[in-house]
């Protein structure tokens, strides 16, 4: 979620690496992590393995868990600032207070931390020209293309085409989808790479020894999150329309509008003046390159998020002595909300205003008059682009739209939920009368409770699908029901409730004194029609000698489904699709009733060897994930009907017959019809939640550290860890009895169209840490390997083309004949390079318990390799920050 962070062990998704903060959950489902009392978090614990047996759903990647300080006595205060170039930097606040004696503890956390905001020009590779990466271009412009006609309303006779004027002259390219004119329009300069952030928590615990055998622990958490504007394209692409859905033709403007006749003069159609009666918008969005005045920065639309997280948790551990058994009871309370506002563009409004019927005080049938406006759709109506800088030689200052007027068109979608989660578990341990060779059986059982209340409300009734279904406000009958914005879809109220029951048991097994095992199983009920799951993991260790062991473990781990995902109804989101040309359309997603859990087999087999200050682990890990839980991807959805092209490619044969084309909605309602649908038709895709297929994966973790001291009369460490993917095989994904993916390799590729996305054989962190004294040092090098864009070489049009796509050129290739005319293969992004980055740290213990710290993050100031994605880089491989220097400086009293 925007302005979140996650945890991915294995690549096998945030959602099945479970996240603990003392031992508990933290969240009901996918953990915010941003949300965690950063300051009083004293160490952070990884199992890296399948662990559902002993902690429960979700945790089939592993497990983390973040643990608080306990060591405080006093009061300690920091503060670090980062400098990042082009931003206002990053800063971080906090304070903490400890207390405690023999009998109790105290801690008190409060967090501070902000992070400015980076706009995309800030990186020049960001912006890649249109020839070099066309991902983050759109066909539908503004500066648009339009169809001139010789009747009212759109009416009449095509009587000439027009791209309208400055199309170069502010950003844009002047290009060609198939053999129709267009000025591709970049939303990338108005968008951010760092949204402006602010976060902030409070934490506090109590832990008190009621007697030498019975502890209380009581913890309480409040965290904030809150993005004020995070910045967006400055207006949204029609997908719908006044009939239905669409993005060709679906909006038309009258000759009386007051920007018509300079459209015609600069788009070369001075002669037509007086005859033209209207033109359709072919390719055009109404606020682009001009930018959107209502929402500063640098002309982008802006979205505001908020995010609160509130825990609470209370534990009980002791001993019943008669018996020797321990217990361990506690009960933990999560409750998440979220706030959002999102801003687009109403229907009806818009095309009232392109008709001269616009504005707040518009209260006559007369265009233009008594308070009604027109809405200039024309890039004759704005003097600049405001994100690269660029004058509009063809602004007309009479002609620019009132932001009044703007602000009318737009509707804020207000949409909030709450999450509330309640966690209760009881545990008893003790040792059997039961003994081996190495010694006495210890046991542990118990059971565990989760209730989770999911609540979505809608705040006003435009977003509301249940009150506002159809393109025209007030209108509830109607035969597309695509709710009243151009393009974002709607949600409505939820309210979900999912109880699950658990029960489990664990053994201690002491087999020998060299060898220990452990045997767990678990089994949960969700209830329903997606039922129970049982899962058992045994693990067993071989102290071979006193320097070398031995360990494995084998077992099962499970993941449930989410109340959203049972939920038969949900979200709508947005997706470029390649058999769109990359253009955004809608994307519904609904959940699924009858989903199953998700299980996966896991085993794995290592090595340990610790000698002296040496320490070195080798393991061999092994995934099959089974039945996930999965969308079916928007890019699967129409690839699969439309093949990847340019946007004007044909349905594929059968294609419209096969049970992906009754997931998409073309434009105008239309059916798919082989020979005539085009995959820029697409105006909506539903995207079902479903029980997908199996996933392998495999690989290895080399870790290696060894501690040295009276060396340059210092002491450190030295190490590193390397993770090496040998395979990630997905099969195929079936869906409606019918196979809409073949099984692939996802190891070593980039996965931009498929899941699982980035995949990178190998990861490495190399350190180095030398002290002396009040000094310290420590170098770190992480490294990720590069990929291979599995889609292949893409196509951009330099001129008029029918036959320009990828599939054509590649014929032509392997041919040996000319290429399709005006049709230029691009390479970009085609391999991704390897990423290594370098910190510093020094750290520098003064008098009076002050410490301050100097870091230097890629020192080298190293840039990401070029990728096909809309920011020309992948977030997964490299860091586009650059060069960042920080200083901090702490003081416990």
């Amino acid at each position: 979620r925007a302005g979140g962070g996650t945890i991915n062990l294995r690549g096998l998704g945030s959602q099945r690496t479970l996240v603990l903060l003392n031992g508990r959950r933290f969240a009901g489902y996918t953990a915010d992590t941003n949300m965690l009392p950063i300051a009083a978090i004293g160490r952070i614990e990884i199992l890296k393995d399948g662990a559902a047996a002993t902690y429960g759903s979700d945790a089939i990647g592993g497990v983390a868990n973040f643990i608080t300080r306990t060591d405080l006595r006093g009061l300690e205060a920091a503060a670090d600032y980062r400098f990042v170039d082009g931003s206002n930097g990053d800063y971080t606040g906090s304070v903490l207070w400890g207390w405690g004696n023999d009998t109790m503890n105290v801690l008190l956390a409060f967090g501070y931390q902000h992070r400015s905001e980076l706009s995309n020009t800030a990186r020049s590779y960001v912006t890649a020209p249109y020839l070099t990466n066309p991902s983050g271009w759109s066909v539908l412009g503004q500066p648009g293309a339009w169809t001139i006609r010789s009747g009212l309303n759109g009416g009449g006779a095509s009587i000439g085409f027009g791209v309208d004027g400055n199309c170069t002259a502010l950003g844009g390219f002047a290009g060609f989808t198939g053999g129709t004119p267009a000025c591709y329009f970049s939303y990338i300069p108005f968008d951010n790479l760092v949204e402006d952030q602010t976060q902030y928590q409070a934490y506090g615990e109590v832990n008190y020894h009621i007697t030498s055998t019975t502890r209380l622990h009581v913890e309480a958490m409040y965290s904030h999150n809150e993005l004020p504007a995070g910045r967006t394209s400055p207006g949204y692409p029609p997908t719908s329309g006044p009939n239905g859905p669409g993005s060709v033709n679906v909006y038309n403007v009258p000759a009386t509008n007051p920007g018509f006749n300079t459209f015609l003069t600069q788009s070369g159609n001075a002669g037509l003046i007086g005859v033209a009666q209207s033109a359709l918008a072919t390719l055009w969005r109404p606020l682009g390159n001009g930018g959107n005045p209502l929402y500063g920065g640098l002309g982008g639309n802006a979205a505001r998020n908020e995010y609160e997280q509130i825990n609470i948790s209370a534990d009980l551990r002791g001993e019943v002595g008669f018996w020797g058994i321990g217990y361990d009871a506690s009960i933990t309370y999560i409750g998440e909300s979220r706030n959002a506002r999102t801003n687009d563009i109403l229907i009806d409004r818009l095309q009232r205003s392109l008709n001269g019927l616009g504005g707040p005080g518009c209260n006559s049938a007369t265009p233009g008059l008594n308070g009604c406006q027109y809405f200039n759709p024309f890039s004759n109506a704005y003097p600049n682009n405001p994100a690269l800088g660029l004058t509009n030689p063809g602004f007309v200052p009479a002609n620019a739209n009132d932001p009044n007027l703007i602000r009318w068109m737009f509707d804020t979608q207000l949409y909030s939920a709450d999450q509330r989660t309640w966690v209760g578990n009881i545990v008893f341990n003790g040792r059997l009368p039961i003994s081996l060779w190495g010694g006495q059986v210890g046991w542990a059982a118990g059971a565990q409770y989760r209730t989770v209340n999911f609540t979505q409300d809608i705040g006003n009734s435009n977003y509301n699908a249940n009150l506002t279904p159809c393109p025209v406000v007030g209108v509830t009958n109607c035969q597309f029901r695509t709710g009243p914005y151009i393009f974002l879809g709607q949600n409505i109220p939820l309210d979900l409730t999912q109880d699950v029951w658990a029960a489990f048991a664990e053994f201690s097994l002491p087999i020998t004194d060299t060898i220990d095992a452990q045997l767990a199983v678990r089994h949960e009920d969700y209830g329903g029609l997606t039922g129970a799951t049982t899962n058992p993991q045994f693990r067993i260790k071989w102290q071979a000698t006193d320097w070398f062991a031995l360990r494995g473990s084998v077992g099962t781990s499970f993941r449930g489904p989410t109340s959203g995902n049972v939920a038969p109804t949900g979200a709508t989101g947005l997706a470029g699709l390649n058999a769109a040309g990359g253009n955004f359309k809608s994307v519904d997603f609904f959940g699924n009733p009858a989903l199953g859990p998700e299980s996966a087999t896991t085993y794995s087999v290592g090595a340990i060897v610790r000698a002296g200050g040496f320490t070195a682990t080798l393991d061999y890990w092994h995934y099959q994930l089974t039945d996930q839980i999965v969308s079916v991807p928007a890019q699967i959805i129409a690839s699969g009907v439309f093949g990847v092209g340019n946007g004007s490619q044909f349905a594929l044969a059968g294609a419209c017959a096969g049970p992906l084309a009754g997931l998409l909605t073309f434009a105008a309602g239309a059916p798919c019809v082989q020979g005539v649908t085009v995959g820029n038709d697409i105006a909506r895709v539903r995207s079902p939640t479903v029980n997908g297929p199996t996933i392998t994966t495999d690989g290895i973790d080399f870790d290696v550290n060894y501690r040295y001291s009276n060396f340059l009369r210092g002491e450190g460490n030295i190490g590193g860890s390397i993770s090496y993917v040998m395979h990630y095989t997905q099969d195929a994904f079936l869906f409606g009895g019918q196979a809409v993916s073949p099984a692939y390799e996802a190891a070593g590729f980039t996965n931009y169209d498929r899941l699982p996305g980035t995949i990178p054989r190998w990861r490495g962190q190399f350190y180095f840490d030398y002290a002396i004294g009040p000094h310290n040092l420590r170098i770190q090098t992480q490294y990720t390997d590069g990929a291979t864009d599995n889609r292949g070489p893409t196509v951009v049009q330099t001129g008029p083309s029918t036959t320009c796509s990828v599939a054509n050129v590649r014929a032509a290739i392997a041919n040996a004949t000319p290429s399709p005319p005006n049709c230029q293969l691009t390479t970009f992004g085609n391999v991704l390079g390897a990423y290594t980055q370098v910190d510093a740290t020094y750290r520098l213990t003064l008098p009076w318990n002050t410490t301050v710290t100097f870091t230097a993050q890629n020192v080298f100031d190293q840039e990401p390799a070029g990728a096909r994605l809309e920011l020309s880089y992948d977030p997964f491989i490299g860091n586009a920050l650059g060069r960042t220097f920080k200083i901090g400086v702490r003081h416990t009293f």
